[in-house]
């Protein structure tokens, strides 16, 4: 998706400025607020705490967990804290 189609999908009405709003984004230049940051999760099929992530790997991390069922994701949490309490002793 390119920055203009992108910014099409925010319903951003002018293309020449979509494209340098969602670059500034990208950079880190500016934060979308709320309500721009849910509709670009939304139009990229992610949840808007992958954008928060301090790192790759915890931004994957969000990514799977949120694609998985409830009871998955409960049945992953569990996973996840026998790791880190095994890594704390």
């Amino acid at each position: 998706m390119t920055q203009a189609e992108l910014g099409a999908a925010l319903g951003l009405e002018d293309e020449n400025s979509a494209a340098p709003r969602i670059s500034r984004y990208e950079r880190g230049d500016r934060m979308p607020d709320e309500k721009t940051m849910d509709a670009l999760a939304n139009a990229l099929g992610l949840p808007v705490a992958y954008f928060y992530a301090a790192s790759d790997t915890l931004a994957e991390v969000i990514l799977l967990v949120s694609r998985l069922p409830a009871t998955k994701q409960r049945e992953a949490l569990k996973l996840l804290r026998e790791i880190a309490n095994s890594e704390q002793r």
